[in-house]
Formats: C-alpha cells, structure tokens, sequence
C-alpha cells in the first residue's frame, strides 16, 4: 500500500504543476444568474492551497449592467457566496472554505476581457459588462499581481439537495451523500447514495452499508483503500488509467480532499469519490440520485421468497419454516410494518409506501427489496 500512497502523492504534484494547462470555456459553466440578451463569466480566484481555488459562474443581463451588479446578483443567488462591497469597491469574498478578507494580508484585483485567457487588469467593479466577456476577481498581494487562474464551475446548489436522494443505507440520527464521479466525460457519471449513521461512522462505513443495500453498487476495499468500483455499467479500476481519490465537503461547492476512508464522516456533509489522473485531482461534479435498482432477484434467501422486485402494489412473502414474525423497516431504521408470515405466504399493500429499499425480518433472515 506505500507504493500506492507514493503514487498518488507523485500524482498530486504533478496535478499542481499542471492546473494552467487546463481549459475552460462558457460551455462549462453550470450556475447562470440573472435574466437578458447578454452573458459575461465569472471567475473568482482565491489563489488559495486548495485544490479548487479559481470558481466560475455565469451572469445573463442586459446593456448597462456593470460587474457590481453581477457580484451582487450571484451573491444573492448562491448562499455559499458572500461579496461585501464597500462604496464600490470589492473588499472581501468567502466561498465555502475559501476566504478573502481585503487586508488580511492581501487585496482583490480585478480583471476583464474578451475571453478567458484575454483578460487584463482593469479599473475595478464599475466596468460596464458586455456580451460574452469574462470578469475576474483575484486575490493577490500585488507583488505582482496575480491573474486568475484556470477555474472549474462552481456548482448551482439548487441542482443537488439531501431531499434528492433515492437511496439510504444505514441508520442513526447523522446523515452524508455519498457523490461518486466517474469522469468518464458523458453526460452522467456523478451519481448519489444517502447514509445514516452515529458519529464516528467512517468512509468505509459508509461504502460498506450502501454496497449492502444497493446490489449495483459494488466497491473493492484493501487494506483501508479504495481499488475498484463498479455501478452499472460504469466501472473504475485502479490503476487502468486512474485512481480513485476522496473528498469532503459541506456542500457541492466546497470539495477539499481527505485522508481516504478512515475519514470521520460529520453531520449533514457530502463524502467524495472521483476517478482522476491527479492531473490535476479533480472533485466530484454535480450528482443525479443513484436509481432504485430495477429488479432484485426474486430467488429465496434461506427459505424465504419474495415477488415481484421491485413491487409496486402488492408484494407476496413465502417463508418455508412456518409461522414467523414479519417485520419490515426502511433504510432509516424505522418499522413500517409488523405482522405473521406462514408457509402458505403473505401479501402486503405497498402502494403507498414511499419509493426506496425496505428491509424484510422474518425471524433470523434479512432480505432487502425495492418499492417502486
């Protein structure tokens, strides 16, 4: 595993001596703000350590608008951004984890252009924006200063909530998404899982109880460390070209990367995985919710049968032992049902059930199955 580790951390620089050679165009750009004919990108540098600290967002308006009005409207728009301007000049910007105080120890300058990489010093937030053009704002000690620097989009925080996710494994009174990026450049490779757990609950926790309630989700773990995934038809494996890194973060905005699996999970808190060169390492995009699987297999588990999967009106238990106890709970741990089970079978109205995996408990024997 120390080759491993030795890798990566080579992976890792080469990643930070290479984050210019990047692109990034107006078609990357995932967070529009406002309303009109005309478009100017933003790009907020915080010439931080972090592996992200260049952002970009997008800004529709009409003839007139200046970068003053364009800061104020994506402050308003995006609650992980704060822009405090003062008698027309930009003083500090905070974005997640990111934190440029005016004065302490450095300052914001300001930056315009046709395109990204046309961009040159310019006299401050009063510009008057035109159409297609880029601003950017970079946080610099002057000595000199410092151009933005190739950014990636920053993430409409509408596009993903909690709420969104299909599927929860485990239970207890703490909650993290899982966001796992497969980057294989199609449209969707970023996909979410839900988990509930006590603190202290870690990454391989979490990769551990979804695995066992989500059959498509399928993780190899040595030693601590994350080698393969497979989900579907979406595979990573290590080494075959890339792999797998691991994030943290409190909102899709403010990825930073961990320590790997053992990493504590918090409360309310996104945990990461992406499959990346290093090259730079790049975070998780903007996820879709993990789908609840179409079919499970409807084969007996040690004496038990249960049809269809995934039901959707009625689902039939049959138990080979005789009278049992039947009880049946959701991924959060709550008891949605209690009754008997015979060898002759059961049925249950689930029409109303919400979406989601249940667990069946029929005596000793667990069996996880889908409601659509």
């Amino acid at each position: 595993m120390k080759n491993v580790f030795t890798t990566l951390s080579a992976f890792a620089l080469l990643a930070s001596a290479n984050v210019q050679a990047q692109t990034f165009d107006a078609s990357q750009v995932q967070f529009w703000v406002g309303s009109g004919p005309d478009s100017t990108v933003l790009v907020i540098d915080f010439q931080d350590s972090t592996e992200h600290p260049s952002l970009a967002w997008g800004f529709l308006h009409g003839t007139g608008a200046t970068a003053e009005d364009m800061l104020n409207a994506i402050d308003a728009a995006d609650p992980g951004l704060t822009v405090e301007i003062t008698s027309g000049f930009l003083n500090s910007v905070t974005y997640g984890s990111h934190a440029g105080i005016g004065g302490s120890p450095n300052w914001w300058s300001t930056w315009s252009g046709p395109s990204f990489d046309g961009m040159v010093s310019n006299m401050g937030i009063s510009e008057v924006l035109s159409n297609g053009s880029w601003f950017g704002c970079s946080y610099t000690d002057f000595n000199p200063a410092l151009e933005p620097t190739t950014p990636v989009a920053a993430a409409d925080p509408s596009a993903f909530t909690f709420a969104d996710v299909e599927i929860w494994a485990g239970s207890g009174p703490d909650s993290t998404v899982l966001v796992v990026d497969f980057q294989d450049g199609t449209a969707t490779s970023s996909f979410a899982w839900g988990f509930l757990h006590e603190a202290g609950a870690t990454g391989e926790d979490l990769l551990s109880a979804i695995a066992a309630a989500d059959p498509s989700f399928a993780p190899v773990v040595n030693g601590g460390f994350l080698s393969d995934l497979t989900y579907g038809a979406y595979a990573g494996i290590g080494g075959q070209p890339d792999w797998w890194s691991t994030w943290s973060a409190t909102s899709l905005n403010d990825w930073t990367m961990n320590m790997g699996l053992s990493t504590a999970l918090g409360a309310n808190d996104f945990f990461g995985l992406s499959y990346t060169d290093f090259n730079p390492a790049l975070a998780p995009g903007t996820p879709v919710a993990a789908s609840i699987p179409t079919a499970i297999a409807e084969a007996g588990h040690r004496g038990m049968h249960v049809w269809p999967q995934p039901a959707t009106d009625i689902l039939h238990i049959a138990h080979v032992d005789g009278t049992q106890p039947l009880e049946v709970f959701n991924l959060a741990g709550t008891l949605v049902h209690r009754g008997m089970l015979n060898g002759a079978g059961h049925t249950l109205d689930v029409s109303a059930w919400p979406a989601g995996l249940y667990v069946l408990s029929v005596g000793q024997v667990r069996q996880v199955v889908a409601v659509h």
